[in-house]
């Protein structure tokens, strides 16, 4: 008897119908991990002086390539300046971690926590910036492509920056060009 799996089309539908069976499911967020992280100073000042309101956990990522671990946490509070996004990212490199606290307006416009004021990020070119720490050297050219079809593509930070995490890898690693540089680059 012939294999009926030896028709392309049928070969097709086959895979599709087990592919479907087998389909990607949105990870649940860890929310005691996002809590952790974005507690403090910018989380107290959004509730207490614009009359925000804790909301809905979006964001609880964690991504490792080597020594370099980057967590992203993010939560959207309603407050008087509309709803924003909480945005906290920790990265820890070579044994040094770094905080980045930021929020992001509808508008797109980041801000962050200073001198208990929430200041307005000018936000410089971050294309610009990703391909000046990369330089000219070739070697390189895999990973800086990856950063900057994250910038390219996507249109808002904490979607950059959630790309970063799945895209810095050993090839970015053997470059040089350390997470919390191209964090401030997209910063700005």
């Amino acid at each position: 008897m012939k294999n009926s799996l030896q028709n392309p089309f049928l070969k097709l539908c086959f895979t599709l119908a087990l592919c479907a069976s087998f389909s990607f499911s949105y990870a649940q967020v860890d929310t005691s991990l996002a809590s952790g992280l974005l507690k403090g100073d910018l989380q107290n000042h959004l509730i207490s002086k614009l009359g925000g309101r804790l909301g809905e956990i979006k964001v609880s990522e964690r991504f490792t390539a080597g020594n370099s671990t980057i967590q992203i946490a993010s939560r959207q509070i309603p407050s008087r300046l509309g709803t924003l996004d909480q945005i906290t990212i920790k990265i820890t490199e070579a044994g040094k971690t770094q905080f980045f606290s930021l929020t992001q307006g509808s508008d797109g416009k980041l801000s962050e926590l200073r001198s208990g004021q929430l200041v307005a990020i000018s936000g410089g070119n971050p294309l610009n910036c990703v391909t000046q720490l990369f330089g000219a050297a070739s070697s390189c050219s895999a990973c800086k492509t990856k950063i900057l079809n994250c910038i390219s593509q996507n249109n808002t930070f904490l979607a950059r920056v959630r790309c970063l995490g799945r895209n810095f890898d050993g090839t970015c690693i053997s470059c040089g060009v350390s997470l919390v540089s191209i964090v401030s680059c997209l910063k700005g």
